[in-house]
């Protein structure tokens, strides 16, 4: 087993040492930012070399991880532990480190400040058997081909999208692959509808129609309830099929694919919260919408900021009730978020907006639903292409097949994406889809 009375440093986000705390302690969920360093090998072929966790690891064991990762001990340095680590993990001692990244991972037991590294090697590998259940070159369809199937660990493959994603994913549509036919998926606001015109720019119905033209199917991702998707009307008929309220409704034409529904506890909980205390709600129910908006603010982002239609056509809350919720949008700020998420377990949240958050039951997200729709139409996961701008966006930038970020997005769902593009008022999707090959 681990060693759980190592001692590690704890370190600020620039890596400067601030303090130390055993390796129990930094993996017992306190979150307290630890260092710790990887490095990728590849051949000159282009393969990349995995190990094997053993199964006495006290995280994920038993899968295929980055070549060589390891902490840095207290009182060295990140050069210093690579050497260490890489000589003691695989017995190479003659490697050309070349720098990739530095970044923060957090999951559920740990936060790590990760230093992220490079090589390119053919002589000989000896895993430790200590340390290592193994290891080998993987191709990279193999990779492809493990890429979440619960093979690879979580680390490797968002690291490896992240630094290696946009030469990895390249090959993809290449020259070789113009045969390949991809289903596209589209957010609305901020990614096919710009935020500045609030309609959708005249270079992506160019795009899209193209797409079409070439066998590529298109589909929409969107948090919007069917009621509020009235802004598609010149690429209606481009449409293949629906993902909306982030994933808890599929549909295509008129055959449901998915509908998931929030606990009628998890929903009572937030409709009490909002009316004690007095901040705005919409209530998406499988057939209609309610909207409570006792300080006007529902009214003055939707419609006012994002150009939202049909609220007007919401019904009484007592009515909506009566049906299966799907989604109930509340608007309150971030720092109030975590403090309601503790009340409802059974639920996700995604926020796009500052000002508002979409509540949906878990497992209820855009990712589930392009995975769903792919599933349902026969669709392979592998050729599905993901294009959004905000953090509701995450969860299909990473189960898709290709995750686009338009050059408006988040930072962070930059960081999760395989490829950025240009943003929507700069003709992001047409250039994405260029850059891909696919028309």
């Amino acid at each position: 087993m681990d060693n759980q009375q190592e001692i590690f440093p704890i370190v600020d986000e620039s890596g400067k040492v601030i303090g130390s705390a055993t390796r129990g302690e930094c993996h017992s969920g306190s979150k307290l930012l630890h260092p710790v360093v990887h490095l990728h090998v590849f051949n000159s072929k282009g393969e990349i070399y995995l190990q094997r966790r053993p199964n006495w690891k006290d995280i994920q064991p038993g899968k295929w991880d980055t070549a060589v990762g390891g902490h840095v001990d207290y009182g060295e340095s990140p050069e210093d532990a690579l050497r260490r680590e890489v000589r003691e993990e695989l017995g190479i001692t003659d490697f050309i480190p070349e720098f990739v990244d530095k970044y923060v991972f957090e999951s559920k037991r740990e936060r790590e400040l990760v230093y992220v590294n490079r090589t390119t090697y053919d002589g000989e590998i000896h895993p430790s058997t200590d340390e290592l259940d193994g290891g080998r070159f993987w191709t990279m369809q193999e990779i492809r081909d493990a890429m979440g199937k619960d093979v690879l660990t979580p680390n490797f493959e968002s690291e490896f999208k992240r630094c290696f994603g946009k030469e990895f994913f390249a090959s993809k549509a290449n020259k070789f692959e113009r045969d390949i036919k991809y289903a596209l998926f589209f957010d609305i606001d901020g990614t096919l509808v710009s935020f500045k015109t609030h309609e959708i720019p005249a270079s992506t119905i160019f795009a899209l129609t193209q797409a079409k033209a070439d066998g590529h199917k298109v589909f929409i991702a969107t948090g919007r309830p069917p009621l509020i998707i009235t802004n598609l009307g010149t690429i209606e008929h481009l449409i293949d099929g629906y993902v909306t309220i982030n994933g808890a409704l599929c549909f295509v034409g008129h055959e449901v694919i998915r509908c998931k529904d929030i606990p009628q506890e998890d929903v009572l909980t937030v409709v009490n919260d909002a009316q004690e205390k007095n901040y705005g709600l919409i209530v998406v129910g499988e057939k209609d919408v309610a909207v409570l908006d006792p300080q006007g603010e529902v009214d003055r982002i939707f419609r006012g900021e994002i150009a939202v239609e049909n609220l007007d056509q919401a019904k009484p809350l007592d009515v909506v009730l009566r049906q299966r919720i799907l989604q109930l949008t509340p608007f309150f700020p971030e720092d109030y978020e975590h403090h309601l998420m503790q009340r409802i377990p059974s639920c996700t949240s995604g926020r796009w907006h500052p000002a508002f958050t979409d509540i949906t039951a878990k497992g209820a997200d855009k990712g589930e639903g392009i995975l769903t729709m792919a599933a349902h139409l026969g669709l392979n996961p592998q050729y599905t292409m993901a294009f959004g701008d905000g953090g509701n966006d995450s969860s299909m930038i990473k189960a898709a097949g290709i995750g686009i970020a338009m050059g408006n997005a988040l930072e962070s769902l930059k960081k999760e994406a395989d490829y950025t593009t240009t943003s929507v008022d700069d003709d992001g999707v047409l250039n994405a889809l260029r850059h891909f090959n696919l028309i």
